[in-house]
């Protein structure tokens, strides 16, 4: 018989040779895997110089704490819900020095090279929402808004724990025209 497109069969060898296939290859049961992080580090935002009284640009180091829960779908794939906070909660609206604070909620999508036990490096990429104040400059300021957050990082393993890494991550965001930088280390749990 010959192939032609007038065939009522055209396809189907292929999409059943396709599920024998699939059939014979071994396949581990994924289940959706939840879990949690906790980190600590430093931010560095950057005030542009027309913020600034001496017209220079200013850099403000600040702490930065980071908690994150999120869902694995399928392995190197997750998504999550972040909360960042920034700086000093105990602001000073008449400091002489710059001064930063801030908080934001955020969700992410993280790509993970799939390596034992959760090893090995990953890039996330997210949105946050945020409120910040910042004085000491020309002009206080005070605001809020949404911009877009991105992270590499490595997670490290821990000595007889399957569930449990230690990570390190640089992140990048802005706060309108401010930038901020950030370097975190902690831990992720998967349950």
């Amino acid at each position: 018989m010959m192939y032609n497109d007038d065939n009522p069969m055209k396809g189907r060898y292929s999409a059943g040779l396709l599920f024998l296939l699939l059939q014979a290859l071994p396949v581990q049961a994924w289940q959706p895997q939840g879990n949690a992080a906790l980190a600590l580090g430093l931010s560095a935002q950057t005030i542009p110089e027309e913020r600034t009284a001496d017209g220079e640009p200013d850099t403000i180091l600040t702490d930065v704490v980071y908690a994150n829960g999120g869902i694995e779908w399928i392995p190197g794939v997750s998504t999550g819900l972040a909360l960042w906070l920034w700086g000093d909660k105990d602001i000073n609206e008449n400091a002489e020095t710059a001064q930063f604070d801030g908080i934001s909620a955020a969700w992410d999508i993280t790509l993970r090279l799939p390596l034992a036990n959760g090893v090995g490096p990953w890039v996330r990429y997210g949105r946050h929402c945020w409120s910040t104040v910042v004085s000491g400059l020309l002009q206080p300021w005070s605001e809020d808004g949404c911009s877009p957050m991105r992270s590499a990082g490595f997670n490290f393993p821990l000595p007889n724990q399957r569930d449990v890494v230690l990570f390190a991550e640089y992140s990048t965001t802005e706060f309108r025209d401010i930038e901020a930088d950030s370097i975190i280390a902690g831990v992720r749990a998967h349950f």
